[in-house]
């Protein structure tokens, strides 16, 4: 039996790192309720399961008070440095000058990278104020998580006219394995739901150096995404790339660069 799978089962520490390539940090609005979201309550639980460090972005992600989150996402951030990175939050329906407005503010407060979700703003996947951001990004060689990049085409489309940014898929499927194995600059975020023997397809089909663990806390709890891949039928090395040295491998200049 796989030692992480046993350790798993049995309520362990799992005695690697882990790192979490997409979280949140509630607590930004009323109308998305997280039990137990409150930052302390994530850090406990962070600590709890041996999770190091994660990328973090608000969850309250629809309105038109994007500062006000973001402020909030500089102010954890700041307190818990060695837990969280942040990624500000873009409301893509403002003009591009307000967005590097906000962009720049939120650099240089320290914050990472940039978190992009369309859909849930009513604006297009493909819109030009999406390739702005890339731009942005690509200038300060930020990472940008993107709930989605719409198609293949348009992901691809970016990478190439903006190499300097480190792209990542929010959500796994296997529509973006081409692109994922094709360029050196692309990272494909675990979360979703994903069915018996999707873990164990996704590493034959996709390069394992880059796929990184993503929990959606404080969406989902952490245990929904570990689960199916500690209990994979797939080698602890692999389980430690996704769930560890992938991030710290591809992310290694924010590490070096933050308080460590």
């Amino acid at each position: 039996m796989s030692i992480l799978k046993e350790k798993f089962l049995n309520g362990e520490k799992l005695g690697i790192d882990l790192y979490d390539i997409h979280a949140h940090l509630g607590g930004y609005n009323r109308d998305y309720p997280v039990f137990d979201g409150e930052t302390e309550k994530i850090v406990e639980e962070m600590e709890r399961l041996g999770i190091k460090k994660a990328f973090v972005m608000p969850l309250g992600i629809y309105g038109t008070e994007w500062q006000y989150q973001n402020d909030k996402l500089i102010y954890d951030c700041k307190k818990y440095p060695h837990k969280f990175y942040g990624l500000a939050l873009v409301n893509l329906n403002f003009p591009e000058r307000e967005i590097e407005k906000e962009l720049e503010r939120c650099r240089k407060e320290g914050i990472t990278g940039i978190k992009l979700i369309a859909a849930y703003q009513d604006y297009p996947e493909d819109g030009k104020r999406i390739e702005f951001v890339c731009e942005y990004a690509n200038h300060y060689k930020m990472p940008v998580l993107n709930h989605s990049w719409n198609s293949p085409s348009f992901l691809e489309k970016m990478i190439v006219k903006y190499p300097d940014v480190k792209y990542i898929c929010g959500h796994f499927s296997f529509i973006w394995k081409e692109i994922v194995n094709k360029y050196e600059n692309v990272w494909l975020c675990t979360c979703n739901w994903l069915p018996f023997g999707t873990v164990e397809k996704m590493v034959k089909e996709i390069r394992n150096d880059r796929i990184c663990w993503g929990s959606d806390f404080s969406d989902l709890h952490f245990g929904f995404t570990l689960g199916p891949i500690l209990l994979a039928d797939i080698e602890d090395e692999i389980k430690e790339k996704i769930l560890s040295k992938n991030f710290q491998t591809g992310f290694e200049k924010i590490w070096k660069n933050g308080t460590d």
